[in-house]
């Protein structure tokens, strides 16, 4: 069965409806950020925010990751939060998005390391390799 258009391509109204999804101003894009800092700080994960930055630098993007997680706000259009983790960045457009993103890295560090033995919630050895080999 086709999949129907609501709005052809380009139109004025799938215009609107696709730049709605982003945040308007840089305003709304650093609100955005604090609601996510609120969200992190309810799972239990310290921040450190800044103008139009926020770290958390125990949360890991993956073993050996000493640098933490960043995210972004820019004053320029498209107005985002863009996280950096492991040297990717991943746009989003809410802080829910994000902290979806976020979740797995929250729920792993609260595990203890397979890898390198390293405790829950401490950062895992630099070269930790999470599932060994047996070779």
């Amino acid at each position: 069965m086709p999949l129907a258009l609501t709005h052809p391509a380009g139109s004025a109204k799938q215009t609107t409806a696709v730049a709605s999804a982003w945040p308007a101003t840089a305003a709304a894009a650093d609100a955005e950020l604090a609601h996510l800092a609120e969200l992190l700080a309810d799972a239990g994960v310290t921040t450190v925010p800044a103008a139009g930055a926020l770290t958390a630098p125990g949360l890991a993007a993956g073993p050996g990751d000493t640098t933490g997680i960043r995210v972004r706000t820019t004053s320029n259009p498209p107005h985002a939060l863009y996280l950096i983790a492991a040297g990717r960045l991943t746009p989003h457009t809410t802080a829910d998005s994000a902290f979806a993103h976020l979740r797995p890295l929250i729920e792993a560090a609260a595990r203890p390391c397979d890898g390198c033995g390293a405790e829950a919630g401490e950062p895992c050895n630099p070269g930790c390799l999470p599932y060994p080999t047996t070779d």
